[in-house]
């Protein structure tokens, strides 16, 4: 809970309704802000307070106490922060109105031994010992209705009034009742030690540790330590607090110091012997250290490891003693012996642990030889002692022996392995050096290839650019710009319009033929000519710019910052030769088309076009089962769109469907019962922003996240923007609004439609097939390296960025070396152009098997015989991708000889398309379930198991 600023005030208003009348500040803190970086000290604002008084750390009403009251009470005092909001308000009365309160409710009562038990327990601290109340009848009758009404309560022994005192400060005075006997024992019994203090130890074993702290909290004491010669090093002690702290830590100090004449038995056991260069001191203490070693001293002398001795003295091989100070010491005299006796000091080394690596060494044998060898005579072979292995398997008879034999074997090692790792070394700098040539010479040769790439890169300038024009339509969705596009074209009457969807493109060839205009359409998949047409309504792909004609039509012009198929809008907008060009593109786009314009000398006019018909963001959420008709329900994924479509129909609503597996004619149909009343609601995909002119009044998100290819994440301002403004369609509805399923996302959508959308940055290009020829390697190698290689010109950089290639590059992975010379380049980038999908590839492959034996090509996978479920739905929408890939193969010179069933095939499709979309128009039951228990899965959850399946999973592997 946030912290409120403190004010005078409030911190009067709190303390009137504390029953003690004072706080602690950190009590106070819990809730207030005390520190104030830029105002004043909490000091100087209580100074200006004529209520609040402060003594030490407690602040304190000074209406009811005095600073003396308050000095004293904070002794025992425990109060607690009273009831308070979130805004700082306080519920309950003050102090003096609830004393006021219960006066006057005893008084009305005509309860007068009430109000006089009342008047007693103010003569008290608002506290009294139940046993030790000497009352009347009348009396104790009135304390038990008192206490019974909680006007005056009880515990630990003691009645209480709760208008002075809180539950917790009377424990605490039950608490310092129960330990006063002792305190005053405990007072008593250091005045009478020197220096008024006594060993914490000591005192525990009287009164036991925990009584002792207790003792302690009541005051009157202080503890302190001093250092000590022997374990634990430090002793802790109690004083009195009013004694002089240097007379008892010299009591102290004095009752743990070791004396001289404590060491006089240890300098007997010591012998006459001094160490080599120790000089003996005058007293007993410096007399022992001179004639004794401690163990790590005698180690060194002897020779051998400090826990090689630590061994031996275990075996009592060698004399010791503990000191008065607890530190085990060696007489001079034994040390010195096991020094310079060869016999002796063996006996000792006999305990020195080894490595089985050294013992190795030393032998002349290997690791694992010398660990076999200790195996079969019963030695550890991770802590061998010397005395187990002297002698055996060619090892010298002494451990100096050893230690000199061990020191050449590890010389001679180490230089052994310096000579190697110079040898690596040198190696290592040579390959270095190697491989820095080669990554210059490879810098080299793809600076000189990008090169050549960049001087081979389209200028995008002919003879005709006098003549041309861009016009930008630039504007929101529902403003007009394709009518007046189109308008142009007609006018023109010859030319092209581009579209981005097949749908699209469909759509604009019917309605020009309705008002009379002949229009051919061309897509990737399907050619029908009119008689009499010089207008074609193409997929932007299919243009040929050398065909250019008097007009061209460009619609979703933002398209030329697509990653993937960028390329054929950049290629129809710099590379046509109509005298017309018309750009129909939201706002975003604008900065980037007058970019390339530029850097291609053509004339550029703008036309800015407003929303025709109104749009706003709803006031409120609409719930699923209150969803208005006309409204387009916006998911993000085939399953999530054909969940809903189950989950609406349950509620008796009629829905279409529309996603990006749809045929296009499917989507069309669908859409078209939208747009005719037949249904009320289309769940629909983002496909919906782009190309489908729907009579909607609402559009509402039930979801605001996407999967983008590589992450989820949270639309984009743009797309928010887009797809909400298919709401309130001009001519064909009156009402446009946007909204969510839940508040928390409606909250969302209008941050997101009132952002302003990201300007778009960089245009992208595809490699020609001359491009290609230039970079050596297969033909996926030519298209990773030509992605990488970025070659446009500097004077593009900030504007064009290649396109993305990774559908083409996996395609052109399943090819072999020889396959892509039997088809030549160019037939092999025009077959990895094929529109396919990850599920789609394998049937890819296969008509790639069949051209490549000049065989003619497979016949897309049949479709289920009936569609009754969403798993034989998703395998007619398969077999739909399938049949699209055999007819643009078939569309395409190269290719056609092997696409004999081209008829057939399109027959299979339009059936199968209306399969789709009958069952669309069905009932399905649609639901997903789990594929382990088979279990319904709620209409949110994002993953294939259930929980209690993946949780089962989990708890397999723990």
């Amino acid at each position: 809970m946030p912290r409120l600023k403190a004010t005078p005030e409030l911190i009067e208003n709190i303390l009137a309704r504390v029953p003690e009348g004072l706080l602690h500040k950190s009590t106070l803190g819990q809730r207030l802000e005390l520190k104030e970086k830029n105002g004043p000290p909490i000091q100087k604002i209580i100074e200006t307070s004529h209520r609040v008084g402060a003594a030490g750390e407690y602040f304190y009403d000074s209406t009811r106490l005095s600073a003396e009251q308050a000095a004293e009470f904070s002794r025992y005092c425990r109060a607690i922060f009273p009831n308070m909001r979130r805004d700082g308000t306080l519920p309950d009365a003050p102090i003096s109105d609830q004393r006021q309160e219960r006066d006057m409710r005893l008084s009305s009562a005509g309860d007068e031994m009430a109000r006089r038990m009342i008047s007693l327990m103010d003569e008290t601290p608002g506290y009294a010992q139940a046993g030790e109340m000497t009352l009347d009848e009348p009396l104790a009758d009135a304390l038990r209705r008192l206490l019974n009404t909680g006007d005056l309560r009880q515990s630990d022994g003691l009645i209480y009034d709760p208008l002075r005192l809180s539950r917790n400060t009377v424990k605490e005075v039950s608490r310092r009742q129960r330990f006063l006997p002792l305190h005053r024992e405990l007072t008593n019994r250091l005045q009478s030690k020197p220096g008024g203090t006594a060993p914490w130890n000591e005192l525990a074993q009287t009164y036991g540790a925990e009584t002792l702290r207790q003792i302690i909290t009541l005051g009157g004491f202080s503890t302190f330590q001093i250092a000590m010669a022997i374990a634990p090093y430090t002793s802790q002690w109690v004083r009195l607090a009013d004694t002089n702290p240097d007379e008892a830590r010299q009591v102290a100090t004095d009752a743990v110091k070791i004396s001289d004449e404590d060491w006089r038995d240890a300098l007997e056991l010591c012998g006459d012997l001094t160490r080599p260069g120790a000089k003996p001191g005058k007293s007993i203490r410096a007399q022992v250290l001179a004639r004794s070693y401690l163990v790590g001293g005698a180690a060194k002398r002897i020779g051998v490891r400090a826990q090689t001795l630590e061994l031996a003295l275990g075996d009592e091989q060698m004399v010791s003693f503990i000191d008065p100070e607890g530190k085990v010491r060696l007489p001079a005299y034994a040390v010195e012996a096991a020094a310079v006796d060869e016999a002796y000091r063996e006996k000792i080394a006999a305990y020195e642990v080894l490595k089985a690596r050294e013992i190795a060494m030393v032998a002349g044998v290997d690791y694992a030889v010398i660990r076999a060898r200790m195996r079969k005579a019963g030695i550890s072979r991770i802590e061998p002692q010397w005395g187990q292995v002297r002698g055996r398997w060619g090892l010298p008879n002494t451990l100096v022996e050893f230690r000199e034999a061990l020191h050449v074997r590890l010389e001679a090692w180490r230089e052994e392995r310096e000579a190697r790792d110079a040898e690596r070394r040198r190696q290592m700098e040579t390959m270095r050096e190697h491989e820095r040539i080669l990554r210059e010479l490879e810098r080299q040769r793809r600076d000189l290839l990008r090169a050549r790439l960049v001087a081979a890169f389209p200028a995008w300038k002919h003879d005709r650019r006098g003549e041309q024009q861009i016009r930008l339509h630039v504007g929101p969705p529902n403003s007009g710009k394709t009518y007046n596009a189109l308008q142009a074209l007609i006018r023109a009457r010859s030319g092209w319009y581009l579209a981005p969807l097949r749908l699209l493109a469909y759509e604009i060839f019917d309605r020009l033929n309705q008002q009379g205009v002949p229009c051919n359409l061309l897509t990737g998949e399907e050619y029908i000519p009119v008689d009499g047409a010089t207008i074609t309504a193409a997929t932007v792909e299919m243009f040929n710019p050398d065909d250019s004609r008097d007009c061209i039509v460009i619609d979703e012009g933002q398209m030329i910052a697509d990653p993937d198929r960028g390329w054929a809008w950049t290629r129809a907008m710099m590379e046509a030769q109509a005298p017309e060009i018309h750009v129909i593109s939201p706002l975003t786009a604008q900065g980037l088309i007058e970019k390339l314009a530029a850097s291609a000398a053509i004339p550029l006019e703008i036309t800015e076009h407003h929303r025709l018909a109104p749009l706003q963001v709803a006031e409120r959420h609409w719930p699923l089962n209150d969803l208005p008709p006309r409204t387009i329900l916006v998911a993000f994924s085939r399953r999530m769109v054909l969940s809903l479509k189950m989950e609406l129909e349950q509620q008796k609503r009629r829905v279409s469907v529309i996603y990006g597996n749809l045929p296009p004619e499917v989507r069309r149909r669908q859409a078209d019962r939208f747009a005719s009343g037949e249904t009320e609601i289309c769940v629909a995909t983002d496909a919906v922003g782009m190309g489908l002119n729907l009579p909607a009044d609402y559009v509402c998100f039930y979801e605001l996240e996407k999967f983008d290819g590589k992450i989820v994440r949270v639309l984009h301002p743009a797309e928010v923007q887009q797809i909400g403004g298919r709401a309130g369609r001009y001519g064909l509805s009156t009402v446009g609004e946007v909204g969510a399923t839940n508040k928390r996302d409606l909250k969302l959508v209008r941050q997101l439609f009132a952002a302003p959308a990201e300007t778009l940055t960089h245009a992208r290009v595809a490699p020609s097939v001359e491009d290609l020829a230039m970079i050596p390697g297969n033909l996926a190698g030519k298209l990773v390296q030509w992605s990488s290689l970025q070659s446009i010109p500097d004077s593009l950089r900030g504007a064009i960025r290649t396109c993305n290639m990774d559908e083409r590059i996996e395609l052109a992975r399943m090819l072999a070396d020889h396959e892509v010379d039997q088809l030549g380049l160019e037939a092999s980038m025009r077959l990895i152009n094929a529109p396919t999908r990850q599920d789609s590839r394998e049937y890819w492959r296969r008509c790639t098997t069949a051209i490549l034996a000049e065989k003619p090509m497979p016949l897309p996978p049949e479709s289920p015989k009936m569609i009754s479920t969403g798993d034989e739905l998703e395998a007619t929408e398969r077999s739909v991708t399938c049949a699209d890939i055999y007819l643009w193969l078939a569309r395409r010179p190269e290719f056609r000889f092997f696409a004999p069933e081209e008829f057939e095939v399109r027959q299979m499709r339009a059936a199968w398309s209306q399969e789709i979309d009958d069952a669309l128009m069905k009932r399905l039951n649609l639901a997903r379930r789990c594929p382990r228990c088979g279990a319904i899965l709620p209409l949110s959850h994002r993953h294939r198991l259930c929980d209690n399946c993946y949780y089962g999973t989990m708890h397999d592997f723990e």
